[in-house]
């Protein structure tokens, strides 16, 4: 593995923590996704510090060059990270569904009762108005009725 890439990956996995480790601190990032990314800036430093490990899986692997199982390394971990990113949004799609109908079907039932509770005061208004007239018509008015 070349010094430039030893370099690199050192720079980008030091840059990494420091980055995530802030994020840490303003309580942006779920705890396990901080993990995820501390992890992975752990082993891209120590790939780029103990290179020998990288050689020797290399050989175990059959890979061609350290470089190589490198960007391989990363490209599987990326693409697990990924995987279990379209999963979360799976299931995050699906409460949205499930909290859309909920909320539909309440709007549904808000407004059905709220046309119930306006003809039920339309029905009030009219006997009051009935009541009124009736009592006008007579022509004693609310006399009559403190009279009885």
């Amino acid at each position: 593995m070349s010094n430039t890439l030893r370099f690199v990956l050192l720079v980008l996995g030091l840059t990494t923590a420091v980055w995530i480790l802030s994020k840490i601190r303003k309580l942006k990032v779920k705890m396990e996704d901080a993990i995820f990314w501390v992890i992975l800036a752990g082993i891209l430093c120590l790939l780029s510090l103990f290179p020998e490990v990288t050689y020797i899986l290399t050989e175990l692997l059959g890979v061609m060059s350290p470089a190589n199982l490198v960007f391989l390394v990363i490209i599987f971990i990326l693409l697990e990270k990924v995987f279990t990113l379209s999963i979360v949004v799976s299931q995050l799609e699906e409460k949205v569904t499930i909290l859309a109908a909920e909320m539909a079907l309440r709007s549904h039932s808000a407004e059905k009762r709220l046309d119930e509770d306006s003809e039920i005061l339309a029905t009030i208004e009219r006997k009051d108005s009935e009541t009124e007239s009736r009592n006008t018509i007579d022509g004693k008015g609310i006399n009559h009725c403190s009279n009885i």
